[in-house]
């Protein structure tokens, strides 16, 4: 692969997660400041929301949130701690080692008025039109890499 291909690759990969950590900045203060709810803490209600039943295993709230083990429990002991009622923890009568957790309809509320302060967001700042080109510059340069 020539330096110059590679140099076009690697400057449209930082400047996409140039704007996805702009987005998120935007995003954790948007949601501070008008819930008082951090990103991930979010994610978490969302990916609850979006579960059958309502409820997923701890494990696998770690991958779809993007934490360890053991940050995702703090995370979800944090949340707890708040006190406003919007999850549960319960053992799996299958697996006793395993923890579920379960969003409540408060929790559901929750989300639903912070959904709607992410989408806002979303819509006000991303830029659309530099990341459809630069998704677009990413792909030939990805094309003409495979090609070499």
């Amino acid at each position: 692969m020539e330096i110059a291909e590679c140099n076009g690759l690697v400057a449209g990969w930082l400047a996409l997660t140039h704007i996805q950590s702009n987005m998120a900045g935007k995003l954790e203060q948007a949601l501070q400041e008008r819930h008082r709810m951090s990103l991930k803490e979010f994610y978490m209600l969302l990916f609850l929301s979006d579960a059958p039943g309502k409820k997923l295993r701890l494990q696998q709230l770690e991958s779809m949130v993007g934490l360890s083990q053991s940050a995702m429990s703090r995370l979800v002991s944090r949340f707890e701690a708040k006190g406003c009622g919007a999850m549960k923890r319960h053992i799996c009568e299958e697996d006793r080692r395993s923890v579920y957790t379960s969003l409540t309809p408060i929790g559901q509320e929750k989300v639903d008025k912070a959904y709607a302060t992410f989408q806002s967001v979303l819509l006000d700042a991303l830029p659309e039109r530099e990341l459809t080109s630069l998704l677009q510059q990413l792909i030939e340069a990805k094309g003409h890499s495979v090609d070499s």
